[in-house]
């Protein structure tokens, strides 16, 4: 095979393969698209690190994902949809609490299963939520409390020497 014909048929490869390539991308959102569910929602007012996309865990297993992100100005919160699969049911009282994958990991949506027998319905919210927490300000308040424990320290150590 020449040089050429090599370059034809990688050519005409790429000509097929645009239109493919282009169905795809301009098909929508490829990330919420395969989850097939129902919905729920939640309220919270904090949701740092959750997007679109970011997996719903019951027992440490994906069952969903975050399909929609709005905000109320009305009330300063934040809105999230959740799309379940159909064959999980949760008891009314679940909460859906927003947890880290580690110190440095991303977020998910953590399901703690409640005891209720009334299970949620398709378009229901959730009325027990946990709010992302902020690494940066722990840490902050960790250190603020170290430097006060130091000064303080110093002082009772300049006192007893005087």
């Amino acid at each position: 095979m020449t040089r050429e014909t090599l370059h034809i048929l990688v050519g005409a490869l790429l000509i097929l393969a645009a239109p493919v390539l282009g169905y795809l991308f301009f098909s929508g959102d490829a990330r919420t698209d395969a989850t097939e569910g129902y919905n729920l929602t939640a309220r919270y007012n904090q949701v740092d690190g959750v997007s679109i996309g970011t997996h719903v865990l019951l027992a440490g297993v994906p069952v969903g994902k975050v399909t929609r992100l709005e905000f109320d100005a009305a009330e300063l919160q934040a809105i999230l949809t959740f799309t379940i699969r159909d064959d999980i049911r949760l008891p009314r009282d679940t909460a859906a609490l927003i947890a880290s994958d580690g110190m440095l990991g991303g977020k998910h949506i953590k399901l703690d299963v409640g005891g209720a027998e009334e299970m949620l319905a398709p378009g229901d919210t959730f009325n027990y939520v946990q709010d992302s927490v902020i690494v940066e300000a722990l840490l902050e308040k960790v250190i603020l409390w170290a430097e006060e424990s130091r000064a303080k320290a110093r002082e009772e150590g300049g006192a007893e020497t005087k």
